[in-house]
């Protein structure tokens, strides 16, 4: 072989060599540059969406997002929440015994869309939804009503019959109405005395005798102001985070004349109603949340217990998505903690004077509203379809929109979960006054008796009916309030419900505190504006 020949080959060889390690070391140089790209990409792409929301439309912004794999945050908010033309709506079946329940719905929630890189495959235009658990955004609803006695508004009915010793027919609250101190007795008579109360005009209020003055005559009155227990204080509206409205149905209960249990004439109204919960927030369960609910203290009892999945799904940016007749599908999975709303009615009577220095009995709640403590309920695996449109501009409130959706429940996939309500009293609806949650109140003396008429003045009395309490943060069946507590038992009461004893032939330890039943979640309709970023709606 010749110099040349040799010369030749050395050097198609080194050349060979040189272009193998390149090859190698080609990918490995272009994968640095091409995070660096990214990055810089998905910066734009973030100024862009910013300037100009309508961008998001465009298949070259989507390519170009694909290819980067672009995240964007977004806030899911439902539109018109807070308004009475609310046109956020699901029902919720409670079984044959209560029958379904309209709930409104609001808020917002925290989510994710992100673009992927076109090798992943999928239609272009495809995106994943991530919807995020988030301390700052959550659904909110109207008040669930569960109970319903047509007793509470009945205008025959009055809130002071049992103390008067009148026919029981007459126990109720329909005139338990109003933010004005109620006449005691007042026109139940033309002229003369009936229950030992004066006619027509009634009292003041409650009497009470303050054995330092006098053993027979009273010394002064304990006014009745209904306030917020007013029983049209409970109304049927859509607006949701309001206690009082129980959804958009006038006649929220079940009725027909083979359902009325006591014969009743008239089917219940809002006002009617003796148990609810409160206004819900439901925030996105954490993904991997183990729920027990097979003997859960402060939760569902006596349930399947579940593990919580992520909260999520698909959309399309320009159509449905392949395969399917919709443009969304997305699965969320929320919890909730329930309060519920007592209203006492028919309330035995006092059955002893009400005299200065002992506590307060039970009778001064008929008619009352009572909170209880607190459930913690979960709501797993609730799948919504609908379609996206992009939709780009300004929100009444300022904010900044990209597109708007509906979604609804896909037909014959209801969310099917248990759901428990406590029964226990913890406080009452209308805010303390004088350390009432933690010092028993007593019966003021007479020269407390103030006020008109010789009433007690409102500062003078354990609860202020002119205020509203919070939802407590207590749970289920925890020690009552001093006031609830010493007003309902001897002073040796117990102050929670105790478990059932099994000598004495129970086949259950449960304190009855709480009640689970089965319920099926439909969404009818949901409105949703997608923000631009982690933004609070309104």
């Amino acid at each position: 072989m010749s110099l040349r020949s040799s010369l030749w080959r050395y050097l198609g060889l080194h050349a060979v060599a040189a272009l193998a390690v390149g090859a190698f070391a080609g990918p490995a140089s272009a994968k640095k540059k091409s995070a660096k790209h990214r990055a810089a990409v998905r910066k734009q792409l973030k100024k862009e969406i910013k300037k100009n929301p309508k961008a998001i439309s465009r298949k070259s912004f989507v390519k170009r997002a694909s290819l980067v794999n672009y995240k964007l945050p977004v806030t899911i908010a439902l539109r018109g929440g807070s308004t009475a033309a609310n046109p956020n709506k699901a029902s919720i079946d409670l079984g044959a015994s209560l029958g379904q329940r309209e709930v409104d719905l609001g808020g917002s929630l925290s989510a994710e869309l992100t673009f992927h890189d076109s090798y992943d495959g999928g239609a272009l235009g495809n995106v994943d939804l991530s919807i995020l658990p988030s301390a700052n955004h959550s659904l909110t609803s109207t008040s669930i009503p569960l109970l319903w006695n047509t007793q509470v508004s009945d205008p025959a009915t009055r809130y002071d019959a049992n103390s008067l010793g009148l026919p029981a027919a007459l126990s109720g609250c329909g005139n338990f109405v109003g933010t004005s101190a109620l006449s005691f007795g007042g026109a139940l008579a033309a002229s003369g005395v009936v229950g030992g109360i004066p006619q027509p005009g009634g009292l003041p209020g409650f009497p009470f005798i303050d054995p330092s003055v006098s053993l027979t005559t009273p010394a002064g009155f304990l006014p009745v102001t209904p306030g917020v227990d007013s029983i049209d204080q409970v109304v049927a509206g859509k607006a949701t985070g309001n206690n009082n409205n129980v959804g958009g149905n006038p006649q929220p209960f079940p009725y027909s004349a083979q359902s009325t249990p006591g014969g009743f004439t008239q089917p219940p109204s809002p006002k009617d109603t003796v148990l609810r919960t409160n206004a819900l927030n439901l925030g996105v369960a954490p993904v991997g949340t183990e729920v027990k609910q097979d003997s859960n203290a402060n939760g569902v009892t006596g349930s399947q217990n579940i593990v919580i999945g992520k909260s999520g799904g698909q959309a399309n940016l320009f159509g449905n998505i392949p395969g399917k007749a919709y443009g969304i599908d997305v699965t969320v999975s929320l919890k909730t903690r329930i309060n519920s709303i007592l209203r006492v009615v028919d309330q035995d009577s006092f059955g002893t004077p009400l005299i200065t220095g002992n506590n307060y009995p039970a009778g001064i709640f008929n008619c009352r509203q009572i909170w209880t403590g607190g459930i913690d309920n979960y709501i797993p695996s609730v799948r919504l379809a609908g379609n996206l449109k992009i939709a780009p501009g300004i929100t009444a409130g300022g904010k900044l929109r990209i597109a708007k959706a509906t979604v609804s429940s896909l037909p014959g996939s209801d969310a099917r979960f248990a759901v428990a309500a406590c029964l226990a009293p913890y406080a009452g609806v209308d805010a303390e006054q004088l350390s009432s949650d933690t010092v028993a109140p007593t019966i003021p003396a007479g020269s407390a008796a103030t006020g008109p008429g010789g009433t007690v003045p409102n500062p003078g009395l354990p609860a202020d009916t002119g205020s509203v309490r919070s939802a407590p943060a207590a749970n289920c069946n925890d020690a009552p309030t001093s006031l609830v507590a010493s007003s309902a038992l001897a002073p040796s009461q117990v102050t929670q419900l105790a478990p059932a004893v099994p000598a004495d032939g129970y086949t259950t330890t449960s304190s009855g505190s709480s009640v689970s039943v089965a319920a099926d979640l439909n969404v009818q309709n949901i409105s949703l504006d997608i923000l631009v970023g982690d933004v609070a709606a309104n």
